[in-house]
């Protein structure tokens, strides 16, 4: 869903600006920086960062610091979710998580960024926060039945994540994102 989102956002020709024409494009070479495989955040399994130290309460440092910032700054952020942030910012705070380093979103994050990371984050979990197996289980039982087989740490994010999302949808005055707008966006990274 991604790729094709930022796509439609940009089929309209007045929102892009050329700062600079060039006759060749060349992408950005990204060398991985070497890190430790216990650091490591995004991309890593719950069971994972729990057992490397890195939740609390079932959830994960870099997640609830995300989801903190942003019940801070970015309730009534119009379009919250919707905006993207920096690449450059939010790969340089993804590779400072990954890295064990402190991150100071008070400082260093704005919302649009924040906001992308939180997505990412949820996305490329290896197993998405509802498996595969329980989708269809979901749809033929009650939802407290379905929700109550998921693994403990996969339980405490999605409840974790749905209380801020009702968060969210309450300042959907300001914000532009009623539940509907939050479906939309978070389903794919809850589901994958």
């Amino acid at each position: 869903m991604g790729a094709s989102a930022s796509l439609s956002l940009c089929s309209d020709p007045s929102s892009v600006r050329i700062l600079k024409p060039s006759a060749r494009v060349s992408p950005e070479v990204i060398i991985p920086a070497r890190v430790s495989p216990n650091k490591c955040v995004f991309g890593v399994a719950l069971e994972t960062l729990n057992k490397n130290g890195q939740m609390v309460c079932g959830i994960p440092h870099a997640f609830r610091d995300m989801v903190e910032f942003l019940n801070k700054h970015g309730l009534h952020h119009r379009g919250l979710f919707r905006v993207c942030g920096s690449v450059a910012q939010t790969r340089q705070l993804r590779q400072q998580w990954d890295r064990g380093e402190r991150v100071d979103l008070e400082e260093q994050g704005d919302v649009p960024t924040v906001a992308s990371l939180l997505k990412q984050f949820l996305r490329e979990l290896p197993t998405p926060v509802i498996p595969e197996p329980l989708h269809q289980q979901l749809l033929n039982q009650r939802l407290s039945e379905s929700l109550s087989c998921l693994p403990n740490s996969n339980h405490n994010i999605l409840s974790y994540l749905i209380h801020f999302l009702c968060r969210v949808a309450m300042h959907s005055q300001s914000n532009h994102m009623p539940v509907e707008n939050l479906a939309t966006i978070f389903g794919p990274c809850i589901f994958q």
